[in-house]
Protein backbone atom coordinates (compact mmCIF):
# COMPACT_ATOMS: atom_id res chain seq x y z
CA UNK A 1 0.00 0.00 0.00
CA UNK A 2 1.23 3.49 -0.58
CA UNK A 3 0.00 6.51 0.73
CA UNK A 4 0.23 9.69 -0.50
CA UNK A 5 0.64 12.71 1.55
CA UNK A 6 0.09 15.99 0.13
CA UNK A 7 3.42 18.61 1.11
CA UNK A 8 1.75 22.40 1.14
CA UNK A 9 5.04 24.42 1.14
CA UNK A 10 4.59 27.86 2.55
CA UNK A 11 7.98 29.30 1.94
CA UNK A 12 8.82 32.69 2.91
CA UNK A 13 7.97 35.77 1.08
CA UNK A 14 10.15 38.84 0.43
CA UNK A 15 9.52 42.12 -0.86
CA UNK A 16 11.92 44.46 -2.39
CA UNK A 17 11.49 48.16 -2.64
CA UNK A 18 13.72 49.91 -5.22
CA UNK A 19 13.32 53.73 -4.92
CA UNK A 20 15.87 55.36 -7.92
CA UNK A 21 17.13 58.48 -7.75
CA UNK A 22 15.90 61.48 -9.31
CA UNK A 23 19.29 62.80 -10.90
CA UNK A 24 19.49 63.02 -14.40
CA UNK A 25 20.75 59.75 -15.92
CA UNK A 26 19.79 57.56 -12.81
CA UNK A 27 16.90 55.42 -14.54
CA UNK A 28 17.83 52.35 -16.79
CA UNK A 29 15.95 50.06 -19.00
CA UNK A 30 19.14 47.30 -18.16
CA UNK A 31 17.80 44.00 -16.94
CA UNK A 32 18.41 44.29 -12.73
CA UNK A 33 19.27 41.75 -10.28
CA UNK A 34 19.62 40.86 -6.66
CA UNK A 35 20.40 38.12 -4.39
CA UNK A 36 19.92 38.21 -0.57
CA UNK A 37 22.63 36.72 2.13
CA UNK A 38 21.61 35.31 5.14
CA UNK A 39 22.44 33.30 7.84
CA UNK A 40 21.02 29.89 6.29
CA UNK A 41 22.22 30.31 2.90
CA UNK A 42 21.09 33.32 -0.42
CA UNK A 43 18.54 33.02 -2.58
CA UNK A 44 20.26 32.97 -5.40
CA UNK A 45 19.87 35.19 -8.47
CA UNK A 46 16.54 37.09 -8.54
CA UNK A 47 15.33 39.10 -11.57
CA UNK A 48 13.80 42.70 -10.40
CA UNK A 49 11.79 42.62 -13.56
CA UNK A 50 8.08 42.78 -13.13
CA UNK A 51 7.65 45.96 -10.75
CA UNK A 52 4.10 45.90 -8.81
CA UNK A 53 3.95 49.72 -8.93
CA UNK A 54 4.79 50.65 -11.78
CA UNK A 55 4.49 49.65 -15.86
CA UNK A 56 8.12 50.52 -16.58
CA UNK A 57 10.61 50.00 -13.67
CA UNK A 58 13.64 51.93 -12.56
CA UNK A 59 12.49 55.37 -14.14
CA UNK A 60 13.73 58.43 -12.71
CA UNK A 61 12.11 59.13 -9.02
CA UNK A 62 10.32 56.42 -8.72
CA UNK A 63 9.72 53.37 -6.55
CA UNK A 64 9.66 50.20 -7.58
CA UNK A 65 8.15 47.07 -5.70
CA UNK A 66 8.73 43.17 -6.28
CA UNK A 67 7.76 40.20 -4.81
CA UNK A 68 8.69 36.55 -4.46
CA UNK A 69 7.14 34.07 -3.24
CA UNK A 70 7.30 30.81 -1.38
CA UNK A 71 11.20 31.37 -1.54
CA UNK A 72 13.60 28.85 1.07
CA UNK A 73 14.11 31.80 4.38
CA UNK A 74 17.80 32.47 4.28
CA UNK A 75 18.08 33.59 7.65
CA UNK A 76 18.97 36.75 9.00
CA UNK A 77 19.37 38.81 5.94
CA UNK A 78 23.45 39.99 6.16
CA UNK A 79 24.18 41.70 3.15
CA UNK A 80 22.23 42.10 -0.50
CA UNK A 81 23.73 42.15 -3.68
CA UNK A 82 22.55 44.49 -6.70
CA UNK A 83 23.48 44.73 -10.33
CA UNK A 84 22.62 44.96 -13.56
CA UNK A 85 23.34 44.06 -17.09
CA UNK A 86 24.29 47.24 -18.98
CA UNK A 87 21.49 46.41 -21.98
CA UNK A 88 19.11 49.09 -22.89
CA UNK A 89 19.71 52.35 -22.98
CA UNK A 90 19.91 55.41 -19.94
CA UNK A 91 16.86 57.05 -19.15
CA UNK A 92 17.28 60.82 -18.89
Amino acid sequence: MVCLIPFYFSGTIYKITVKTSNVPGAGTDANVYVILFGSNGDTGELHLKKSETNKSPFENDQKDVFTFNEMLSIGEMSKCRVWHDNKGRVNV
